[in-house]
């Protein structure tokens, strides 16, 4: 009964779902910025729920997956867009950083230690030298996490660790999220056009509400349903209209334009 009543809360607190990745833009859109508030403080219960949950039955280790869940070329765009390059990253990006808003500490290709467990941290980072200091990042979002990164600046992770942690640990979760936002025909996908609905969650997340997520549904509700590539890329390419005018809205279109490109194609090495 114990562990049905924990599971029962977090399912009532996950309905503030975490922001998505640190590459990715603050939306302007009202609705969403509230949402994010919700979520920051929300966060800290959801995560000792979680914590609590696997008091009870401790989070199961990562198996390896008989095939790459996410095409290479869609793994080699969001690294891009999330660290730019290997020499980027040691000169930027080494040290764990706050990337502002319903954000937790975050290190290596986009790792969000505020919306982890401490046991999935040190799962997660279990040869990792400072695993403790990291795992004490679990829960703490916003200014608190802001606060908290200044403690945090002599841990370092060198970019070889930190891809291997993404491929192994990251992929998989964001996969997870875009399959169960896009429902199971995303499973019938071809695995170019499947790649850059994964990178999209991975930088915009995998909510639904709001007129800045009209392209989502029509994702969710049409275009993936079909199986119809050509709609998934209009879409995505649409979504352009949401940061028009916006500082960041060069580079997130040059992003959507490049994930709706990875849609297209039949296949990618």
């Amino acid at each position: 009964m114990r562990v049905l009543a924990i599971i029962a809360i977090a399912a009532l607190l996950a309905g503030c779902q975490p922001p998505p990745a640190a590459g990715a833009q603050r939306s302007p859109d009202p609705l969403e910025r509230v949402q994010e508030a919700i979520a920051e403080a929300a966060v800290p219960a959801v995560v000792a729920v979680q914590e609590a949950v696997e008091q009870v039955a401790p989070a199961p280790a990562q198996p390896a997956p008989v095939r790459p869940l996410v095409a290479p070329c869609a793994v080699d765009l969001i690294v891009h867009y999330e660290v730019t390059s290997p020499a980027h990253y040691a000169r930027r990006l080494e040290g764990v950083i706050w990337p502002g808003g319903a954000s937790g500490a975050t290190w290596g290709v986009g790792y969000d230690g505020g919306h982890q467990t401490r046991g999935v941290i040190r799962r997660d980072w279990d040869r990792h030298e400072a695993r403790e200091q990291l795992s004490s990042t679990a829960g703490i979002t916003g200014a608190a996490a802001r606060a908290l990164v200044r403690t945090l600046q002599d841990v370092r992770t060198p970019y070889g660790y930190a891809y291997e942690v993404f491929e192994t640990a990251s992929l998989p979760v964001y996969h997870g999220r875009a399959r169960r936002a896009f429902g199971d025909p995303f499973d019938q996908l071809p695995p170019p056009a499947a790649g850059s609905l994964v990178s999209l969650v991975y930088n915009r997340g995998a909510g639904m509400a709001g007129d800045s997520r009209r392209e989502m549904r029509a994702l969710r509700d049409v275009c993936v349903p079909a199986g119809d590539v050509d709609c998934i890329a209009r879409e995505i390419r649409a979504m352009c209209r949401i940061w028009e005018g916006t500082p960041n809205g060069p580079g997130l279109c040059r992003r959507r334009d490049d994930e709706a490109r990875l849609a297209l194609l039949e296949a990618c090495a």
